[in-house]
Order: C-alpha cells, then sequence, then structure tokens
C-alpha cells in the first residue's frame, strides 16, 4: 500500500521547505525497512565507514606535510626521504577509500531510486489509478516524467548531502583540533598593553566562515525563488509540445501551425528571460565564492606569518595550519556550497511529493471527493 502524506493534513498553500523534506523522508524512508533493510544497511555502513576513514586518512597527509617540510627546512635528507617514501603509501590508501565511497555511493544511489520507483510505479499503475487519476481532475502534470526523472533527482543528491554533511562535520571537528593545538595563542600589544588571543586560528576560521556564509546567504537569497520560476518554465515548455503532438491531427486540420508555433515561442521566450534572471544572480554568488576560494589559502598563511618569522612555529608547522584551515572552511561552507543543488533537489522532492498524495488519496477512495495535491511552484 502506498503510504504519504496524509491528504487531509495538506496546507492550502504551497508546503514549506522542512514539510517537503518530512514528507519525502516518510515516502522513501521504506527502503532501511522490511525486505530491502539488509542491502540498505549494508551500503549505508559501508560508506559511512569508507567516509570516516577518509576524513583520517586527510589528517594523516595534513600531518606528512608538517613531517616533510619540517625535514626541508632543517636541511635532514634523511628524513625527507623516509617522507618520500611513505607518501605513496598514503596516496595509494586515499585512492582506495575514494574508490569504495565512490561504488558505494553510486550502488546504494541505485537501489534506493529502484526502491522508490517501484513503490511510485506501482502505486500508479496498480487498480488503474493511472485512468482514475486523469478522470479526477487533479491528477499532477506529467506523472510518468516525476517517476522517471524527479525520483532519480531526488534521491540521488540525498546521498550526495549525506556524504557531504558527515564529511564536513568530522572534517570541521578533527582539523579544528589541529588549528587549535599548532596555532595556540597569539601574543599582540595594543596600547602599550600585552594580551593573549586563545586559539586566534581557531577564532580566525570561524569569523572568516561566518562572514563569508553570511555574504552567500544574503546574497544568493533569491535564488531558490528563481530556480522554481526556471523549472516552471521548462514544464510550461514540454507541456506545450506535448499538447500538439497529442492535438496533432486536430491542428493540422484546422490549419493552426503559425498559432501553436506563436505559443510555443512565447513560452521559450518567459523560458530564456527566467533562465537569464538565474544566471545574473550565480554570477553575483560567483563573485563572493570564486573571491573567497582565492583568498582562502592566504588567510592563514598572513596569520601564521607572525609567529614563524619569531620563531614560534617551524615551516611544517605553517603548511599544516594553513592546509587545516582551508579544510575548516570547506566544511563550514558545506551548506553554501550545496546552496543551488539543495533549492534544485527541494524542486524534485516537492515533485514525488505531489504525485504520492494524489495516488494516496485515490487509494482512499478520496478522489471523487475532495483530492488535496500540494501546490506547486515548478509545474
Amino acid at each position: 500500500m502506498l503510504k504519504a502524506v496524509d491528504p487531509n493534513t495538506v496546507p492550502a498553500g504551497p508546503p514549506s521547505d522542512w514539510q517537503v523534506t518530512r514528507s519525502f523522508a516518510r515516502l522513501t524512508g521504506g527502503f532501511w525497512r522490511g525486505g530491502t533493510a539488509g542491502r540498505a544497511w549494508l551500503w549505508s555502513l559501508t560508506l559511512a565507514s569508507a567516509i570516516i576513514l577518509s576524513v583520517f586518512a586527510n589528517v594523516t597527509v595534513n600531518r606528512w606535510n608538517g613531517w616533510f617540510f619540517d625535514a626541508l627546512e632543517k636541511k635532514d635528507g634523511e628524513s625527507a626521504l623516509i617522507a618520500m617514501a611513505v607518501f605513496p603509501v598514503l596516496v595509494l590508501i586515499a585512492a582506495g577509500l575514494g574508490v569504495i565511497i565512490l561504488i558505494s555511493r553510486e550502488t546504494f544511489q541505485v537501489h534506493w531510486r529502484a526502491y522508490v520507483t517501484a513503490k511510485l510505479a506501482d502505486g500508479w499503475i496498480g487498480e488503474r489509478r493511472f485512468y482514475r487519476l486523469g478522470l479526477s481532475g487533479y491528477e499532477p502534470a506529467n506523472p510518468e516524467y516525476r517517476i522517471a526523472d524527479d525520483v532519480r533527482w531526488a534521491t540521488e543528491p540525498v546521498v550526495d548531502f549525506a556524504i557531504g554533511l558527515l564529511s564536513a562535520v568530522i572534517t570541521a571537528i578533527t582539523f579544528i583540533g589541529i588549528l587549535w593545538s599548532i596555532g595556540g595563542s597569539l601574543s599582540v600589544e595594543a596600547h602599550g598593553v600585552p594580551f593573549e588571543i586563545p586559539a586566534y586560528m581557531v577564532l580566525a576560521a570561524i569569523i572568516y566562515a561566518v562572514l563569508v556564509s553570511g555574504l552567500i546567504t544574503w546574497v544568493g537569497r533569491p535564488l531558490p525563488r528563481l530556480i522554481a520560476a526556471r523549472n516552471e518554465g521548462e514544464a510550461r515548455l514540454r507541456f506545450s509540445l506535448m499538447r500538439i503532438r497529442d492535438h496533432g491531427e486536430t491542428i493540422a486540420l484546422s490549419r493552426a501551425e503559425t498559432g501553436e508555433r506563436r505559443a510555443v515561442a512565447a513560452t521559450y521566450d518567459t523560458l530564456v528571460t527566467r533562465w537569464l534572471a538565474m544566471i545574473r544572480q550565480r554570477g553575483r554568488l560567483t563573485w563572493i565564492t570564486n573571491g573567497s576560494g582565492a583568498l582562502v589559502p592566504v588567510v592563514p598563511l598572513l596569520l601564521a606569518a607572525p609567529k614563524y618569522l619569531s620563531g614560534e612555529m617551524s615551516l611544517g608547522d605553517v603548511v599544516q595550519v594553513a592546509a587545516a584551515f582551508v579544510a575548516v572552511q570547506n566544511a563550514f561552507n558545506w551548506v553554501l556550497d550545496n546552496f543551488m543543488r539543495i533549492a534544485e533537489w527541494l524542486a524534485s522532492a516537492r515533485r514525488v511529493n505531489e504525485l504520492a498524495v494524489a495516488l494516496h488519496a485515490i487509494e482512499a477512495g478520496a478522489a471523487e471527493s475532495d483530492i488535496a495535491v500540494l501546490a506547486s511552484e515548478d509545474g
């Protein structure tokens, strides 16, 4: 039986992003229960373990940097040669973990998509619901595309998000520890009064991340709305072209090609306008992201320079701190780096939920009376 959002509890307006997420989780969470549970947990745990080991492999490479550059600074040829001999082993381990993550991720995505696709396809085809839903007048647009395409776009990114979020959390915790232990405190003097800034590299990393994140959030705030408008325009264009195919005989006999051509051109012009609006907004975001990308590797070097010049840090320490600072920034900015993908995922998850709600209502016998279909911003 297809389980989805209770149509009697659906709000009158479009659901919030949180409601979309919860509804999608209820619809697809059965993958971890029942007959598919063994396969789901096997690949989930394999993937999580490989990610954790991958983060610690990165930490080991960070420590190798300190070892190697300290050997160079001291002109210690023996230590440098040993470090060079160890490095290929680290590369092999990191590459192997990357292969495990790739295979686990894509296998998991295929199996999860198969589960959700089968669930929706069975619900749509079973008991002639595809026919009854069309007669009800409440059928969501293009149910076949929702099952074939939106399910993929709604399941595959979730796996990528989970991988990225887990990696970001572990990376942030681990590399903040490196910044704290190696960076230490910074002694400064203001108006003749000396004082210390404890864990100054950690504070600098947090402040930098907050500033960049706040700026990206402010500039990118209109992006989800623009993506939804673009998706709606794509759906309208697809519908216009399908309508010509479905009514080809009528259009040909009535010689209405000119009017149909104008209608398609107008629809596409609207789509182009929406695409350009989204491109302009992404361009504004790119100013910030690319600028920050160029600045991030330099900031920790500038912050570490006083302690290096005073002899409190070795060259290896500086290299370790710089790499740890970049790793922490990448971890803190995970949500912002995936800002557009999350917005696109919400649009697809919303469309999958709409079909599930309509099928659930048909099954409950509510189609003839009052089917509540979630309003969509993207067709």
